[in-house]
């Protein structure tokens, strides 16, 4: 009997342990959903303060000269300048794919899809445009690419932004990749067309504004990013800071701006 009332009493202290223990993460997690809503309520009031006057655009040489004015053809067949149609004053967001592509072209395609839709608040008064570019000419003409809008349901539409689908010279492709800096040091793996995928290249050319991510980071933080990159004015540029849903791997201050 001593020993089965040891063994109850154990379980019995076990179970209390375990109880403590959840109580306390669950009253953490509730402190940390009540900080993050503290912190975005507090963005938003900021963000409210900050000017929406344009900054001054670039008047020097901007980053865009190196990029080759390359001729393309998009998904309707239209013919398209790269510098002179689509990056010149803009914001744009560039990323290279093929639809054979069984890697992680769909997961970029779908990710810059949910981008086109959430920033088309954030840059409603100005010239925002997506393009996705083949790098096989061979396979991804016009009748391709637009199969290819159609099977993840990309139309056109006046209230998002412009997104092409297009493709070009296959020589002119590859300057124009390497004149945006995505190539790999090795010969054998830069020929490799999945090696370029899965990457955003986005700017703001009228401010001579440009970066690069991984398109599979936290989705949040990308987003924001993209804003403070390409944003034309200082509320522009911090607008999606107020919308983070769930606070980062670091501490929950850190998502304040800076």
């Amino acid at each position: 009997m001593k020993k089965f009332g040891f063994i109850a009493l154990s379980l019995a202290g076990s179970a209390a342990v375990f109880l403590f223990a959840w109580q306390s993460r669950e009253a953490l997690r509730q402190e940390s959903a009540e900080n993050v809503q503290q912190l975005q309520s507090r963005n938003e009031a900021r963000v409210a303060e900050l000017s929406v006057d344009p900054f001054v655009a670039e008047e020097g040489s901007r980053s865009s000269a190196r990029f080759p004015n390359i001729q393309l053809v998009d998904h309707s067949g239209r013919k398209v300048r790269f510098h002179d149609d689509v990056v010149r004053n803009r914001c744009v967001c560039i990323n290279f794919f093929y639809t054979q592509c069984d890697g992680s072209c769909p997961g970029t395609t779908s990710i810059i899809k949910k981008l086109r839709r959430d920033l088309a608040a954030q840059f409603e008064d100005d010239s925002l445009v997506f393009i996705s570019i083949s790098l096989d000419p061979e396979n991804d003409q016009p009748d391709a690419l637009e199969r290819y809008r159609k099977a993840y349901g990309i139309t056109d539409n006046s209230d998002l932004p412009d997104w092409y689908f297009a493709t070009g010279d296959k020589e002119e492709l590859e300057q124009l990749r390497r004149s945006l800096g995505l190539f790999e040091l090795d010969a054998t793996r830069d020929a490799d067309k999945t090696e370029h995928a899965a990457t955003l290249t986005f700017g703001n050319d009228r401010l001579n504004r440009w970066s690069a991510l991984p398109v599979g980071m936290n989705y949040d933080q990308l987003k924001t990013a993209m804003c403070r990159m390409m944003g034309n004015s200082a509320r522009q540029r911090y607008s999606a800071v107020s919308q983070f849903r769930s606070p980062p791997a670091t501490s929950p201050g850190s998502l304040e701006m800076d």
